[in-house]
């Protein structure tokens, strides 16, 4: 095997993805829910807040529990990879960066402004990791000679990226919309952002499944 370092590594690159896949999704819908229990607390609908905040909490245990994991396996996995592709080396930073945010995140989680902000730039910091690993992939791609994978890495690059900025302003114009009008176009909006993050990520884990099976073969 060329490269059994890089093997290991991508292979829990792909576990923690799906974790990050998770975490979104759950990101999301407590975005969702805090509009939810707002607009509950403004009509006084005692039970729509009670029920909200039961929610609200759940996801983003949820929510903080797969980032973290996802968080220590993309730290594991890029250091393994690194042994064997040093662009994997830059990622190892910026992960450990989501971590200090995630650590702040957890310190202000009762402040709802601060922890959705948090939550996006942990989403922003891990789209970036995941279009490093991307080019990562295709410098392996390119060394073992796989045009096939080379030419996947190069077109994902270019559609993962104009997803995922449209997903990520998305949900970051949403974190100051006050009024319950607009917030209506949010939840719209947040939809769409998430269907969009679950398209990317899909594009995402089926590139890492042909590096990992790349890897194997080489």
């Amino acid at each position: 095997m060329k490269f059994p370092n890089a093997k290991k590594g991508i292979s829990k690159i792909f576990t923690a993805e799906i974790l990050n896949l998770i975490a979104v999704v759950a990101g999301v819908i407590t975005i969702i829910l805090v509009f939810a229990l707002a607009g509950a607390s403004d009509s006084k609908n005692d039970a729509g807040v009670a029920a909200s905040g039961i929610s609200l909490v759940l996801t983003s245990i949820v929510t903080g529990v797969s980032a973290v994991i996802a968080v220590i396996l993309m730290i594991i996995g890029t250091i393994q990879s690194a042994r064997d592709e040093v662009s994997f080396k830059a990622i190892i930073y910026l992960t450990i960066f989501n971590v200090i945010v995630l650590v702040i995140a957890s310190i202000f989680s009762q402040n709802t402004f601060l922890g959705s902000l948090s939550s996006v730039i942990s989403n922003a910091v891990s789209f970036v990791c995941s279009l490093l690993v991307i080019l990562g992939i295709g410098n392996l791609a390119a060394q073992c000679h796989d045009e096939k994978v080379i030419l996947k890495c190069g077109s994902q690059f270019r559609i993962i990226l104009w997803i995922g900025i449209v997903a990520l302003l998305t949900r970051f114009f949403a974190i100051f919309i006050e009024s319950m009008a607009a917030k209506a176009l949010v939840i719209v909006l947040l939809a769409l952002s998430l269907i969009l993050s679950i398209v990317q990520y899909f594009m995402y884990l089926s590139l890492l499944s042909s590096a990992k099976k790349m890897l194997a073969e080489n």
